[in-house]
């Protein structure tokens, strides 16, 4: 797989851009100098070519008459004229005279491309005279050259400033640019994981307004990972808390199952034996009407008054019947033991357990619980004369709800006795429940819970 490429920085861009402009302006510059060389050394060539002419065709006249050869000679000791190249030819085209090579800057020229540039296109031209021809061509190359040379020593000069303006702007660029770079650095490691960086108040205002806006952005990031880290380490808590007490409700459940047992086996036996023992000791004929069948009588009553208290016990430490018939006969048998014991207290009692496959062990538990307890506040605190109790499964959650017409909470619910409340809440939160506890249209208590239908895990 191909790398991805790196993408230039700004500095690098900037750069860039400012060594384009130079070196575009650099060869506007250059194209300018050019032109206006070509220009002057037309100008010059032609101004010269036509004095030289002038000036030869003036001479030619005069010496003329003479022939060639003294011309020849006249133009020997006029020597060279500058730009221009003489040839003096007799009339069967031998060449008489030429002008000398030149001394200025002998041996060098400028560059064949630079001269195809700047020279401009001009004829020769020929004077007629007696018996010969003079022929005077214009000789650009060291106007060229001069032209040449400036533009050299220009390109020079132009360099150096450029390049000197070049490297002020790239310094001051490079000052202006510090703080951004040092802005995304800090963003690279702000995207690192390091949350705890923060940039110095830097220089100029842009910089400066980022810089603390950068802070700010940091600083609120921070406060958010600590806030999510606190509320991660709350959320672990409680569920840890609500794990324990789902635990402990479930050894007070296996501790109240066994006690429940033992009772019924071991005591039961017992108080059973008890009872036939005194029984028989009552009903002997020796010991009728003595003191000891009295006594056997009363062990005989009391054995008896014992073994109801524990069989009304039993159901209070472990509802069996909630294990052998299911959590809404074993509601129905609680509520008909209630009214059955209060006949003062009308309950009506309303359910619907289309799902109760649903539901798991320890909702039933819980709510079988809640049920007996919030019954049993409304019997021994509330005076109420009517409780209605509902139970029904919506919306994925087993609901709960107990309410009376009684005397309500005229003080806070966990004082004075009212600790059964706050056990209520504690066995719905640690299903992942809840628990509402207020005042109930008919004037009472309500009490309301909400139990999941699966189990959470934690």
């Amino acid at each position: 797989m191909a790398k991805p490429r790196r993408a230039m920085g700004l500095l690098l861009k900037v750069n860039l851009l400012l060594g384009s402009l130079a070196f575009a302006a650099l060869a506007i510059f250059s194209a300018q100098e050019i032109q206006t060389t070509r220009s002057s050394i037309r100008e010059e060539i032609e101004a010269s070519n036509r004095i030289a002419t002038q000036l030869l065709a003036r001479i030619t006249a005069i010496y003329s008459r003479q022939g060639p050869v003294a011309l020849a000679e006249v133009l020997r000791q006029t020597g060279r004229v500058r730009a221009n190249e003489i040839r003096l030819y007799d009339h069967a085209g031998e060449l008489l005279y030429e002008s000398p090579p030149t001394s200025y800057k002998a041996g060098r020229y400028a560059p064949e491309w630079y001269a195809a540039l700047v020279t401009p296109a001009m004829k020769a031209t020929v004077i007629r005279v007696n018996a010969g021809t003079l022929v005077v061509a214009p000789n650009p190359t060291r106007a060229v050259l001069d032209g040449w040379d400036d533009l050299v020593s220009f390109m020079v000069i132009q360099s150096a400033a450029l390049l000197m303006a070049y490297l002020l702007l790239s310094w001051m660029l490079m000052r202006w640019l510090a703080p951004f770079e040092q802005i995304r650095r800090a963003l690279l490691q702000i995207g690192s994981g390091r949350h705890d960086v923060r940039l110095p108040a830097l220089p100029g205002r842009e910089p400066g307004e980022m810089g603390m806006a950068f802070n700010r952005m940091a600083q609120a990031v921070q406060d958010d990972i600590a806030s999510r880290q606190q509320i991660a380490q709350a959320e672990a808590r409680l569920a840890a808390q609500r794990e324990f007490t789902q635990a402990l409700h479930r050894r007070i459940e296996d501790e109240r199952r066994a006690i429940a047992r033992e009772l019924h086996d071991e005591m039961g036996q017992s108080l059973t034996a008890m009872r036939s023992i005194s029984a028989a000791l009552a009903q002997n004929p020796e010991l009728r009407g003595k003191p000891a069948g009295e006594a056997a009588r009363l062990l005989f009553e009391t054995a008896g008054a014992s073994f109801d208290a524990m069989h009304r016990l039993i159901p209070r430490l472990r509802p069996i019947q909630l294990e052998e018939i299911g959590l809404g006969d074993a509601v129905r048998d609680l509520v008909a033991s209630l009214q059955q014991a209060h006949p003062g207290l009308h309950i009506t009692l309303a359910m619907d357990l289309a799902q109760h496959d649903a539901v798991h062990v320890d909702a039933e538990t819980c709510a079988f619980r809640i049920l007996q307890e919030a019954l049993t506040n409304v019997v021994r605190h509330a005076q109420a004369s009517a409780a209605w109790v509902e139970l029904s499964i919506r919306d994925g959650a087993l609901r709960v709800c107990i309410a009376d017409n009684g005397r309500g909470a005229d003080e806070p619910l966990s004082r004075n006795g009212h600790y059964g409340l706050r056990g209520m809440r504690e066995r719905a939160e640690a299903l992942g429940g809840r628990l509402a506890i207020g005042p109930a249209q008919q004037g009472g208590l309500q009490v309301s819970a909400w139990i999941p239908l699966q189990e959470e895990t934690v």
